[in-house]
């Protein structure tokens, strides 16, 4: 691929970012409004869904080539960047005062991430490994479902209509997954071109790349004073890393896990997922400091996988 078709392809890909990330937040504020949830509940849910497909993709294509790295590197290195460098760069913006109910979920997802560890203890994710990530998942949508979400619309002809803005929403989200497709490609195939290693891409390059409708959508979502969006859809998106990315993908094929996966990469992400509950228990928000530390735990990574 020239470089005149790479320029053109990010530059596209930026536009669809940009654009559909607008429509994501406007649709996700009034879809919350009309179904009478917390908009934090809608970004956990629907939101992570329509922006972790780049991860889910990427991730279950590696699994079918046998590309453990890829698939495993790209799952759990977008939840360590979502966190670290999304949640880090947006609370830094302005300070993220969420809902109570965020720690519950930050909780949840400090859990099932240690589960994966011990997993990995082995070295192998196998297919009854990713089944039981996948039934977890099962599980958390039923509870919030029973509990907490009403999927009942508003009477009146002239109300409100939550299944268009629902809609809106989830085709808004694929035009940030297509735009953020066109970013990342160039930068994956320069970096084989230059002999980085597979893993390396996985846990940075296309990690952050499948992260950027996140990236967007959160940065939009603060820069617009929404922060249980911002934070809502980034602990959504890592529940989906955890248990639908890895899980599926160990389903396709069981996952060999590389040396620094569990040396490096799991305890730094648990480490900025305890970081966040803490945080959210003290006060319920994601503040300046907070978020200095979770960008000084990203620079960390990035050090160690490039110079280590």
């Amino acid at each position: 691929m020239d470089i005149l078709t790479t320029s053109l392809i990010f530059t596209v890909g930026l536009v669809l970012l940009i654009k559909g990330s607008d429509l994501f937040i406007e649709a996700a504020t009034r879809t919350a409004r009309d179904f009478g949830v917390s908009e934090f509940l809608i970004a956990l849910v629907l939101a992570s869904i329509a922006t972790t497909l780049p991860e889910m993709t990427v991730s279950a294509l590696a699994a079918y080539r046998g590309e453990s790295g890829i698939a495993v590197g790209n799952g759990v290195g977008s939840a360590l960047a979502n966190i670290a460098l999304i949640l880090g760069l947006s609370s830094m913006i302005r300070p993220l005062k969420v809902d109570r109910i965020a720690l519950k979920n930050s909780l949840f997802l400090l859990g099932v991430t240690g589960y994966l560890a011990l997993l990995m203890m082995d070295g192998t994710i196998s297919r009854l490994d990713g089944l039981s990530l996948i039934l977890i998942y099962a599980a958390f949508l039923y509870y919030l479902y029973k509990n907490q979400v009403s999927l009942e619309s508003p009477e009146g002809e002239n109300g409100p209509n939550p299944w268009r803005d629902t809609a809106i929403m989830l085709g808004s989200g694929l035009l940030v997954v297509a735009g953020a497709e066109m970013v990342i490609r160039s930068a994956v195939e320069m970096a084989r071109a230059a002999g980085i290693p597979e893993v390396v891409i996985g846990l940075t390059l296309v990690s952050i790349g499948t992260s950027l409708p996140e990236l967007t959508n959160s940065l939009t979502a603060t820069l617009r004073n929404l922060p249980n969006i911002s934070v809502g859809n980034i602990i959504g998106a890592d529940i989906l890393d955890i248990l639908m990315v890895i899980g599926i993908s160990a389903l396709i094929r069981p996952l060999h896990v590389g040396g620094d996966v569990l040396r490096v990469t799991m305890p730094l992400t648990l480490t900025v997922m305890l970081a966040l509950s803490v945080s959210l228990k003290r006060n319920s928000s994601v503040g300046r400091l907070t978020g200095a530390v979770f960008l000084a735990v990203y620079a960390v990574f990035l050090y160690l996988q490039f110079f280590s």
